[in-house]
């Protein structure tokens, strides 16, 4: 639907989801390999627990967040406004009136790619390394895995460009389907 807002550039992501104004965010990408505790929860589920431990992280910076509540009845449809329409078990402030963080899922048959986003706007500004380990380590608990740093391969640049290619084009932005 038209909202009336001028859009520069659009990019439409490999997991779908809603419109989400990118500048004063955190984004965020996580990989959960087939057979993974992660990618074995139901997509609810593991929503719901990846915004309770982001809530758990923003609680230490003095962030008061609460989880959306579930609909009786799902909408259905194409995702609007991310930030505008929230849904269930999105990450929202302690009054429930402004969603802080939401994320979109692609299921293949090699895992789950979660790409997901943050908007703490005009809060007071976090620890960002404090926050971000304690989201790593609350999900690496509830996960059952070890948080392993690992140095970006050096062919990943080349490799990446195959992707960047395919998803700025217009026709993968513009070919959306409603499924």
């Amino acid at each position: 639907k038209e909202t009336g807002d001028q859009i520069t550039a659009l990019t439409r992501r490999p997991t779908g989801g809603g419109i989400v104004r990118h500048g004063t965010d955190l984004t965020y990408c996580l990989i959960l390999p087939r057979g993974s505790v992660g990618e074995q929860m139901s997509p609810m589920e593991f929503y719901g627990l990846l915004h309770q431990c982001w809530g758990e992280a923003l609680d230490e910076q003095n962030i008061p967040n609460r989880l959306m509540a579930c609909p009786q009845k799902s909408t259905g449809g194409i995702p609007g406004d991310c930030f505008r329409e929230p849904v269930g078990r999105d990450l929202m402030d302690k009054a429930g009136e402004k969603k802080l963080g939401g994320a979109a899922m692609k299921r293949t048959r090699q895992g789950v790619l979660i790409q997901g986003s943050l908007e703490l706007g005009d809060l007071p500004v976090p620890d960002h390394q404090k926050m971000e380990r304690k989201f790593l380590q609350r999900m690496a608990t509830s996960l059952e895995e070890q948080i392993t740093p690992k140095e970006w391969p050096g062919e990943l640049a080349f490799q990446r460009m195959d992707f960047v290619n395919s998803y700025s084009s217009p026709s993968w932005t513009r070919d959306r389907k409603s499924s």
